[in-house]
């Protein structure tokens, strides 16, 4: 009998120290240390043939011992038990933790990664004009009156530039010079005439169109801001 209750010492006493160490430790704290990792002890494997335990070879010799030593492989099995299910439930508290933890980093990694698109679309964005510029804008392309370096403005006579001098402008060149004369003359158009410059001048900008291959850049710009003023001169109208 001492050696039957010797045996099942030598069995519980690791699965007591075992059970009171691990609920402890089992989640661990947040002061530096290592995360737990929940320890699954080996089984306990008592053999109806002898004790794994030094010093104890025999088997039971009598009913009794037989029954003692089933009581301690069940006692033994029992514990076993406790311990795998109360690791798995630890396992499964850190997996639900580690799955929480990701999804938080992830969910702020990606509102930081749009913060920071943001800023910087936002530096890279010109600021909008100023009510300022807006209107030295608006007056820099408005149609001008005719200068006198392109009209003489007593007798209505143009100053044509070069690129409009030639023969394919001559037909509507001709009718807004007498129309101009009239300019001068009276200081205003009617209707009728009015819209005989815009004709005109609606034709002459259509045929130097056609040659924005042949002339240069420069020449056609001063050509076309001759043509607007030429219009809004005669009639108040832009090109």
């Amino acid at each position: 009998m001492n050696r039957i209750w010797t045996t099942m010492l030598y069995l519980l006493c690791p699965v007591l120290t075992l059970a009171q160490s691990g609920p402890s430790g089992a989640f661990g704290s947040d002061n530096g240390q290592q995360p737990y990792q929940p320890a699954v002890p080996a089984p306990t494997i008592v053999s109806p043939y002898g004790s794994p335990y030094y010093g104890y070879s025999g088997g039971a010799s009598t009913a009794a011992g037989s029954a003692m030593n089933g009581m301690a492989n069940m006692m033994s099995a029992a514990g076993q038990r406790n311990l795998s299910n109360s690791a798995a439930v630890m396992n499964l508290t850190q997996a639900q933790r580690s799955y929480i933890e990701n999804r938080n980093m992830a969910t702020n990694t990606y509102f930081q990664m749009r913060a920071t698109n943001k800023a910087a679309r936002a530096a890279e964005r010109t600021p909008p004009p100023t009510m300022e510029q807006l209107a030295r804008i608006a007056k820099d392309g408005a149609p001008k009156l005719m200068s006198h370096s392109e009209m003489d403005h007593v007798n209505g006579r143009l100053k044509w530039p070069s690129a409009l001098q030639q023969p394919d402008f001559e037909p509507q060149r001709r009718e807004i010079d007498q129309l101009f004369e009239k300019l001068a003359k009276y200081g205003a158009l009617d209707y009728a005439d009015q819209t005989k410059v815009r004709h005109a001048v609606n034709e002459m900008s259509s045929k130097l169109k056609e040659q924005i291959r042949d002339i240069p850049p420069q020449d056609y710009v001063a050509c076309r801001n001759f043509l607007r003023s030429t219009l809004y001169t005669a009639t108040k109208t832009d090109l």
